[in-house]
C-alpha cells in the first residue's frame, strides 16, 4: 500500500471515530433517557412561604392546606399561573419558570390536605 492510501485509511478511521463519538453524544442530548421530577414541595417552599408562611398554614397569604382541600389541582394551578385580582402575583411571585413547575406546586398544594 503507497503512502496516499495509508493517509486515506487514517483519515477514514479518523473521521468514523469521530462521527461515531458525535452520534452517542447526540443520542443522550436530544432523546434523555430519564424524565426530569419537578419537587412541587422545594418550589412551594421557595415560592409560597414567604407569603403563606413557612408550614403553608397562613400568614399575609390564606392557608394552604384549607385551600387544598377546597380547590382542584387544576383551579390551584390556574390560580398560581394567573394570580389573584392583585392579591396574589401570577406565577407563584415570579419565581416558577414553566407549567410544569406550576402542576408539581399545585399537586402539592393540593395533597397538603390528605395529609392531616
Amino acid at each position: 500500500m503507497s503512502f496516499r492510501g495509508i493517509i486515506i485509511v487514517l483519515s477514514l478511521f479518523v473521521l468514523g471515530v469521530a462521527f461515531s463519538g458525535f452520534a452517542a453524544y447526540s443520542e443522550t442530548v436530544v432523546h434523555p433517557k430519564e424524565e426530569v421530577t419537578i419537587d412541587g414541595k422545594k418550589l412551594a417552599a421557595q415560592n409560597c412561604a414567604s407569603c403563606h408562611g413557612k408550614d403553608l398554614t397562613g400568614s399575609v397569604g390564606p392557608n394552604l392546606h384549607e385551600r387544598g382541600a377546597l380547590l382542584t389541582e387544576e383551579t390551584i394551578a390556574q390560580v398560581i399561573h394567573d394570580g389573584v385580582n392583585g392579591k396574589m402575583p401570577p406565577m407563584g411571585g415570579g419565581g416558577l419558570k414553566s407549567d410544569k413547575e406550576v402542576e408539581a406546586v399545585a399537586k402539592y398544594i393540593a395533597s397538603l390536605s390528605e395529609a392531616k
